[in-house]
């Protein structure tokens, strides 16, 4: 019973020292991985610093063409998303809502869309219902 016990412990550590070994050369493997990388990425921000790169970001950048957003259009489109959101509060309109929210992100070109895309929904759903009445008015005068 003891000599398969001591067996059973010798087999266990035997696979044990194996999965140390291989977990070792993992991990040395990946340290050496690392190391060249740390190399490579040293190596990118020393070209990236260069005088040579700060030359030619120099004669390429150009702040014109930086988009800048104006306070007229941020104050506008504040404006009317608070003028939506009043009206969805109201109405208890969870499309208005949402129109509102988007005013408040997205630009104007995008809630264009979305209102005119509304305004389709909402003349489809009036035609639907004058012909709900007029079926239901016909319906009772027959």
């Amino acid at each position: 019973d003891t000599k398969a016990s001591l067996s059973a412990d010798e087999q266990f550590l035997m696979m044990l020292k194996e999965k140390c070994q291989m977990t070792d050369k993992e991990w040395e493997e990946r340290q050496k991985t690392r190391q060249l990388e740390m190399e490579a990425v040293s190596k990118a921000l020393a070209v990236l610093s260069g005088d040579d790169a700060h030359d030619l970001f120099t004669k390429t950048f150009n702040p014109a063409l930086l988009q800048r957003e104006s306070s007229q259009n941020s104050d506008r489109r504040a404006a009317a998303s608070k003028l939506l959101a009043g009206a969805a509060s109201r109405l208890h309109s969870p499309r208005l809502s949402s129109l509102a929210y988007q005013v408040k992100l997205d630009a104007f070109t995008r809630v264009k869309k979305a209102i005119d895309d509304m305004i389709a929904q909402l003349l489809k759903e009036k035609d639907a219902e004058i012909k709900h009445k007029d079926f239901c008015v016909d319906e009772f005068n027959t």
